[in-house]
This record gives C-alpha cells, sequence and structure tokens, in this order.
C-alpha cells in the first residue's frame, strides 16, 4: 500500500496550503496591480459555481468572476471612494469603469491561469471570439 503514502502526502500537503493564498502581478497598459490568489476552498467554490449549461458567454464569465477580480485586485477602497463620489452605484462597478473592455478579457484570463481554474473549451473560445 504505497500509494496510501502519497495519498496521505498529498492531503498533508493541501492540508497545509488550504489558506494559502499566491500573490502576482498583472499589468495592463503599462500600469502594474497586486493580484491575491484564491484559498484552495474559494478555488473549489468557484469552479463549482460555474454554469454548466453550454450558454455561458463572456458576459457570463464577467459577472460569474466579478467579485474575484473585485478581491484579487484590491479594489475596495477604490469603490469606496468612486461610490462616495458618486462615480459608481454598486462596488463591483469600479471593476468597469476603471478597465477597458480588453483589459477586463486579459483580467479574466489571468485570473482564471493564476488560480489554476483551468477554462473549459466553451470559455476558451468565447474570450477567443471576443478579442476578435
Amino acid at each position: 500500500m504505497e500509494n496510501i503514502q502519497n495519498i496521505l502526502q498529498k492531503i498533508e500537503k493541501n492540508y497545509i496550503d488550504k489558506d494559502k493564498k499566491a500573490v502576482g502581478e498583472i499589468t495592463l497598459n503599462g500600469v502594474t496591480y497586486k493580484a491575491e490568489g484564491l484559498t484552495r476552498s474559494e478555488r473549489i467554490e468557484i469552479m463549482l459555481s460555474l454554469n454548466e449549461s453550454g450558454q455561458n458567454n463572456v458576459r457570463t464569465i464577467f459577472e460569474w468572476l466579478k467579485p474575484v477580480i473585485y478581491k484579487s485586485l484590491n479594489l475596495k477602497e477604490a469603490a469606496i471612494k468612486a461610490k462616495e463620489n458618486g462615480y459608481i452605484k454598486t462596488y463591483y462597478e469600479v471593476i468597469e469603469m476603471l478597465f477597458e473592455p480588453d483589459e477586463i478579457i486579459k483580467i479574466i484570463e489571468f485570473i482564471l491561469e493564476f488560480n489554476h481554474l483551468k477554462p473549459k473549451e466553451f470559455i476558451k473560445k468565447e474570450l477567443e471570439f471576443q478579442k476578435k
């Protein structure tokens, strides 16, 4: 049963790293943003929450990832100030007001890759189509 030892090692590693968040950067039009990754349980929740009906498009994916983008790029402080100044009505609107549409596509790709959330074929096709 040497396989059981490998399984236990993997479980132990995942247990130790369960709250670990990677830190990275994304550069958009010369501006670098720090990005915080998701925990193991957050990644699982995101992957399980995606609508499996096959009716997903970039808009659906964007709506699905808005909370993750907001949290990962630490946009809370900017959102609070923007809302106080009347520039946005909801905190998540800060994403649409801060980034250009092509940048949002890059952010979606980055978030999925950075958090090891392999986009399914339909997501890849939608992102490719949106780029054109």
